[in-house]
């Protein structure tokens, strides 16, 4: 099964509450979910945090939730963490994994087409692993998708791929405002 887990904690520092601050009047993260949604691949949607406000705005536009605890969601822990935690819980409630898509719940741009597009590269290619990328090749943190497996690697996973699409994250309210601009 493809699953999407959408990583949100609920202690932004430089931008309070920014998982659901609104943007064009949609909370950022509702993007992120409803990109999720309506991809051809993900067969289930899952947010993971440790903030009920978030818990509660992604399971009323339509993700499961993962409760996660308050020592996994400081600005230290690493998202891998984070995601391996996730998948615990799915695999404790026997929901059997194959792949999956690490989705930022601010990166706003992203839509089901790109992730569709991404899957379709990870699958013809047979990649173990598949990042996007802005069109320099720098990463841009709003997707990763990763076979099961390979989230329990203690090394670098082998039969990685890239995909390039300029995508703008939101970590302050100078990004909100750009991004209203761009997309406005």
């Amino acid at each position: 099964m493809n699953v999407a887990i959408i990583p949100a904690r609920g202690g932004s520092k430089r931008l309070k509450g920014k998982n659901i601050f609104p943007l064009l009047g949609k909370p950022l993260i509702q993007y992120s979910i409803e990109a999720c949604l309506t991809s051809k691949y993900i067969e289930e949607v899952y947010v993971s945090s440790d903030d009920e406000a978030i818990i509660e705005l992604a399971e009323a536009c339509g993700a499961k939730t993962l409760l996660r605890p308050s020592n996994l969601a400081d600005d230290q822990t690493p998202k891998i963490i984070v995601i391996r935690y996730a998948l615990m819980q799915l695999r404790e409630l026997h929901i059997q994994v194959d792949n999956v898509a690490i989705v930022q719940a601010n990166s706003p741009e992203l839509s089901a087409d790109f992730l569709d597009e991404a899957f379709d590269k990870f699958i013809e290619y047979d990649l173990w692993e598949l990042m996007s990328t802005d069109s320099n090749g720098i990463q841009n943190a709003a997707l990763r998708i990763v076979k099961d497996f390979v989230v329990f690697n203690e090394f670098l996973s082998a039969h990685c791929g890239f995909i390039a699409k300029d995508l703008m994250d939101v970590h302050t309210i100078e990004d909100v405002r750009n991004l209203e601009e761009r997309l406005g």
